[in-house]
């Protein structure tokens, strides 16, 4: 890093500025960097909603990403990575890997209307199920591929996952680098407490039952068959026999196996490149996400507030779906002081009305004692 030149440390310092990475010197820096449609949403918002004054969390999956949504260009993600521990910063990069059907069923269903169909999402809804079977099946082979773990991080991994914490922590040139599973999700709050010392309890966030084709999401899943020949490719996939265990692998077969069909042939490399090319011609809906979070991390005093009741709730057990979004917590709060405003007026108005109705009896009963005197 001392070796890079002035115009790259430009870079680096706007890249800073533009992930509002300097606003929080004093904090861990946390970088979610991971594939997509993995379930990396909940652990940003939970890091978020129970480490809001401990750290800085930044979610991000390519750099694709960093060009669309931060403008930012000519560096990679592990520049920015090592750029910030150069500068000192404690820093974590979590990673999680996802079963390989279930990912790729959501991340065909991330861009359905707008990539994969070229129409809105809602309008969806109403389409044959069949087809939609066939489009997916045609391309399963292409799409939601790799591990950021194995592929991205640049880092000597483990041999073997660990199986027993069910979680791998790997310490390279003062990063710290980090590796869940999805299938341990409900383990995740014991684990990520245990690595950053505080107490988090893991959210659900994001999930493809709540959006506009939820209907056609939940027909897919009732219907869907996998072709035999799929299921078998899946099975030797080097990230899932990384990650899952002798044991797990065979479970996760024989439970595909009850909803299996005959072999189906995919489009090969060559097809589904062409796929592509005529899918983004094509394509003129824009499948940016957005109210991505359940909590999008800010700190305002409605935000704050709204953070500390949310948080209360699930400490005690309670399930909550609601949103931290700025704009909604500050009308929020504002709403609550009007009503905490009206509620003391109409107190002190009813106060003052009682006060003079208790003058008037009093005035009453002297006047009434007076004549008769």
């Amino acid at each position: 890093m001392n070796c890079i030149s002035e115009e790259k440390q430009e870079l680096f310092k706007r890249a800073n500025e533009l992930l509002h990475i300097d606003k929080f010197n004093n904090l861990k820096l946390v970088f979610v960097y991971s594939c997509p449609k993995v379930g990396s949403t909940s652990v940003v918002s939970s890091l978020r909603l129970f480490g809001i004054d401990k750290v800085s969390v930044i979610h991000i999956h390519d750099e694709e990403m960093l060009k669309v949504l931060a403008h930012i260009e000519n560096i990679t993600i592990n520049e920015i990575i090592e750029y910030n521990r150069f500068l000192g910063k404690d820093i974590y990069v979590i990673n999680i890997y996802r079963s390989p059907i279930e990912r790729k069923i959501s991340a065909f269903f991330e861009k359905i209307g707008a990539y994969h169909f070229n129409n809105e999402d809602s309008k969806l809804n109403s389409y044959n199920i069949l087809k939609i079977i066939n489009r997916f099946n045609n391309i399963f082979p292409h799409i939601a591929l790799g591990d950021h773990f194995i592929d991205k991080y640049c880092i000597k991994y483990p041999e073997n996952f660990d199986h027993v914490n069910k979680y791998l922590l790997v310490r390279n040139n003062g990063i710290t680098y980090i590796s869940l599973r999805l299938k341990d999700s409900e383990l995740w709050g014991t684990i990520l407490s245990k690595i950053f010392g505080f107490k988090i309890c893991v959210v659900r966030d994001y999930q493809s039952t709540n959006k506009p084709i939820k209907e056609l999401y939940n027909t897919f899943k009732r219907s869907y068959r996998i072709p035999i020949n799929l299921l078998n490719d899946i099975m030797n996939c080097k990230y899932f026999n990384y990650y899952y265990s002798l044991e797990e692998k065979n479970k996760y077969y024989n439970e595909w196996l009850l909803n299996i069909t005959t072999s189906k042939e995919s489009y090969n490399l060559e097809q589904y490149k062409l796929y592509e090319e005529i899918t983004i011609e094509n394509c003129h809906y824009d499948y940016i996400q957005l109210d991505h979070y359940m909590d999008e991390g800010c700190v305002c005093k409605a935000c704050s507030m709204k953070r500390s009741d949310i948080v209360s709730k699930l400490l005690r057990g309670l399930q909550c779906n609601e949103r931290i979004v700025h704009v909604e917590a500050k009308t929020e709060l504002i709403n609550n002081r009007v009503k905490q405003v009206n509620k003391v007026i109409t107190n002190l108005s009813n106060n003052v009305t009682k006060t003079f109705k208790r003058k008037d009896f009093k005035n009453g009963m002297s006047n009434l004692l007076h004549n008769k005197k």
